[in-house]
């Protein structure tokens, strides 16, 4: 019984992983890493709980004591993370971080150019 309902919980968030990253292939565990940083925080740690709770259910006498409320709020709160996820408008704060960057390096050059030419006196 309590394997199904990690089980479910596995899948569900497998689903919603493939659904907001487009990844098709691969193990949850796999996907979440393809993920990276683009994951909201604690879907790790929510998955890694699920994962120590299959190794403890796979003893007999230890399969009753998963804590549903744990794993339905785990999921619940995984879809509500999730639905925050917004892929552009990370992707295109990549890119203005990026040119951000690349402006601050360029300027940084021409100051560097200028205090080399001015010393040498060629300014």
């Amino acid at each position: 019984m309590s394997d199904k309902v990690i089980d479910a919980a596995e899948a569900e968030i497998d689903a919603m992983v493939s659904d907001k990253f487009s990844f098709r292939k691969g193990s949850l565990l796999a996907k979440l890493r393809r993920a990276g940083r683009r994951l909201p925080k604690g879907v790790a740690a929510d998955v890694a709980y699920l994962e120590s709770a299959r190794r403890r259910t796979a003893h007999p006498r230890r399969r009753g004591q998963v804590d549903r409320k744990r794993v339905d709020a785990i999921v619940s709160s995984q879809r509500k993370a999730f639905d925050r996820v917004d892929i552009a408008r990370d992707k295109s704060r990549e890119r203005i971080n990026w040119l951000g960057a690349l402006v601050l390096n360029l300027m940084m050059f021409g100051v560097v150019y200028f205090a080399l030419l001015k010393w040498l006196g060629a300014i």
